[in-house]
């Protein structure tokens, strides 16, 4: 008679062979991360450590509007307090609020530069929005209980992104899910030619966001961003959807983090911008009364905490709808206007006397 012990771990062995295939699985997939990531970068996690890699002069930091329009090579260098800066980097955001832009400006600076430039709309510092809080990855347990005292009505949302970026953590095959997907579609269209076009054509955008961020200084523009216009979209009858963002407009949670943000400058010895970045007329025209909220707020900022604040409307940068690719973003033209005239102006700022940043300001 078989021992009961003995029968036991034959019925389990199966259970623990299966076990076994998928820590190995795991361990092969985390081998090579490499070549998951390639074909999936994690876009906002690349730029914030590209940034990190080295000290930088000049970071700019911002939502999508900077993603998509701050070009760092046809900024080119920028004079300053009588210093060259030639080093600059763009951490484009999408989505990020101000509150997003702080952390990700912390992760993304651990050597402090020279100057900070925030390209910031009135959506940045809307409360109705909780998304995004940076990547699950960069999200740390000081965060999230930060976060937590500051917005218990988003709490339960930035909890849950933590969690699953400790899941992607110590699960490889969570976290490069996406990736092995369009690796696997690359493949299968290599034998079967034509199989499954939208996920290839997804993978290469996706690995040619990847090489701009390395080769450009942070700086990729999306395809569809970069090669459309909003004239043209108009003039063929398009409409634009409503713009989520500013929908249920309030401020106050999202706005201390930008007085949090001047204080991390000063306490570096940062020199730090603020830009009314550029929309669309039409964009303003749909609401008026939160853009002049943002601004009046904005008008508070620049004048208790002494920081410049560059107000790049349309008229002073010279862009017009075919510089846009949609309500907010520019498009590739708009964005070599758009980072002319800031090279410009921060080079206006730069030969004035430094500004006083107040401490104890916030509100």
């Amino acid at each position: 008679m078989t021992p009961p012990r003995r029968s036991l771990l034959r019925r389990l062995r199966f259970v623990w062979v299966f076990l076994l295939g998928l820590v190995a699985f795991d361990l092969l997939i985390r081998a090579t991360s490499g070549t998951w990531e390639r074909h999936s970068p994690d876009g906002y996690t690349e730029r914030v450590s590209g940034c990190a890699a080295e000290r930088r002069d000049v970071v700019f930091v911002g939502g999508s509007p900077v993603a998509e329009g701050i070009n760092p090579a046809v900024i080119g260098s920028v004079n300053w307090r009588g210093e060259t800066l030639t080093n600059l980097y763009t951490v484009g955001l999408s989505g990020g609020t101000t509150s997003d832009v702080f952390f990700g400006t912390i992760h993304a600076c651990p050597q402090p530069p020279k100057v900070l430039v925030y390209g910031m709309t009135a959506s940045d510092i809307n409360d109705s929005r909780h998304e995004p809080h940076g990547a699950n990855s960069l999200l740390t347990m000081a965060d999230v209980r930060d976060w937590e005292r500051t917005r218990p009505d988003a709490a339960e949302w930035v909890t849950r992104h933590y969690w699953q970026g400790r899941l992607g953590d110590v699960w490889a095959a969570y976290k490069h899910r996406h990736g092995i997907k369009m690796w696997a579609a690359t493949v299968a269209d290599g034998v079967w030619p034509g199989c499954c076009p939208e996920t290839v054509s997804e993978a290469n955008r996706q690995q040619k966001i990847g090489e701009d961020i390395t080769n450009q200084r942070g700086y990729a523009p999306t395809q569809w961003f970069a090669g459309r216009r909003y004239d043209q979209m108009k003039a063929g009858g398009w409409e634009q959807p409503p713009f989520e963002y500013l929908h249920r407009y309030r401020t106050g949670s999202h706005l201390k983090y930008l007085h949090r943000l001047i204080d991390w400058c000063e306490d570096n010895g940062v020199a730090v911008v603020l830009i009314d970045m550029p929309t669309t007329a039409d964009l303003e025209q749909r609401h008026p009364a939160e853009f002049a909220e943002f601004r009046r707020l904005l008008a508070e900022v620049e004048r208790s905490r002494g920081v410049h604040v560059l107000r790049a409307s349309r008229e002073a940068v010279g862009l017009g709808d075919q510089h846009f690719a949609d309500l907010i973003h520019p498009n590739a033209d708009g964005a070599t206007v758009l980072s002319a005239w800031v090279k410009r102006e921060l080079e206006r700022v730069g030969s004035e006397t430094p500004s006083r940043v107040v401490r104890g300001s916030a509100p």
